[in-house]
């Protein structure tokens, strides 16, 4: 079961891919938890301090377990995610539906102050 659906437009769903934390049964946050870093952040930001965090959490978990025929390797999921928040910041894409960033800035520029200068 995913909880990713395409059709959906929030940007909980769209974190939710972008961290690739889409399956349910194994989902690495709750939906309270994203929705309440969408409110304090940007959209880039929330996905990378959620990314962050989950870094933080697998990092201190055991490096490896061997659970008979399964075996987890915290340490390399942390890395992904330690990646991942680092990679997001530096893309910065807009939030999905948000005019592109284009490096162009709207308005003027003023000119500073000079008050404070001797003019002789």
């Amino acid at each position: 079961m995913f909880t990713f659906d395409p059709t959906l437009s929030s940007l909980r769903d769209q974190i939710r891919l972008r961290l690739a934390d889409t399956d349910a049964s194994a989902s690495v946050f709750a939906d309270e938890t994203i929705d309440a870093m969408l409110a304090m952040y940007s959209y880039d930001e929330a996905c990378a301090q959620l990314a962050e965090s989950a870094g933080a959490e697998f990092a201190r978990k055991a490096s490896i377990i061997d659970n008979g025929p399964l075996r987890y390797e915290y340490q390399e999921r942390s890395a992904f995610f330690t990646n991942l928040a680092k990679s997001v910041r530096s893309l910065a894409m807009p939030a999905p539906g948000s005019p592109p960033f284009t490096g162009a800035t709207f308005g003027s520029f003023e000119l500073p102050s000079l008050d404070r200068y001797r003019t002789d």
